[in-house]
């Protein structure tokens, strides 16, 4: 996936935050609708099904507009919302679980028209990955879910988990390991899997 291939322009986005800091709604209203859409997905994969997903997407962008003085263009403003993003998600789940779909079966809401047979396969490995994901450290697994399912450059996850690149490669690292070495027990996963030798 392209870096920041699904953010707004920078120039609009400057100019809105610029519209949004003088207090215009219609500034603040295109800023969440520019944004809503990532910031769900991210909460979403982040939170899972047990988490009003919504209140926690209202409560980052409520905490984003409060801060917006703060945001001084360090980073693209989608990476900084981001950042906020993480941090909402990651405190209101005190038992992190992140139930997602792995690229190979991203077709639910974003390409729609499956069948029922694919359906099923679906539901069978999103279950499955559910719990191989909940086994996880959040650090590693928050890593894992920003930088191969987000498409999230490392230097725009070191700024929004406040942690150095090499940490967060580690991260990325130790994370694709320890899912590569748990699915190797389930033959649904290990179909997916090269044969150790290829690694």
């Amino acid at each position: 996936m392209p870096q920041q291939s699904q953010a707004p322009a920078t120039q609009v986005v400057a100019a809105l935050i610029e519209g949004a800091r003088r207090g215009e709604a219609s500034a603040f209203r295109e800023l969440f609708r520019l944004h809503h859409a990532r910031v769900h997905r991210l909460v979403y994969r982040l939170a899972g099904r047990s988490m009003d997903v919504d209140d926690l997407v209202q409560t980052v962008f409520v905490e984003g507009f409060r801060s917006l003085p703060a945001f001084r263009g360090d980073a693209l403003f989608s990476t900084w919302l981001g950042r906020i993003a993480v941090r909402v998600t990651m405190h209101a789940v005190r038992k992190p679980r992140l139930p997602t779909t792995p690229l190979e079966l991203a077709g639910d809401a974003e390409h729609g028209g499956v069948g029922p047979e694919q359906t099923a396969v679906d539901r069978e490995g999103l279950a499955r990955l559910d719990r191989l994901l909940a086994s996880l450290r959040p650090k590693p697994r928050v890593a894992f879910v920003l930088h191969v399912l987000e498409g999230y450059s490392m230097d725009e996850i070191a700024v929004m988990v406040s942690a150095s690149v090499a940490a967060v490669k580690v991260r990325v690292h130790d994370a694709r390991r320890e899912i590569e070495r748990r699915a190797r027990k389930d033959a649904w996963f290990a179909e997916w899997l090269p044969p150790e030798e290829a690694r």
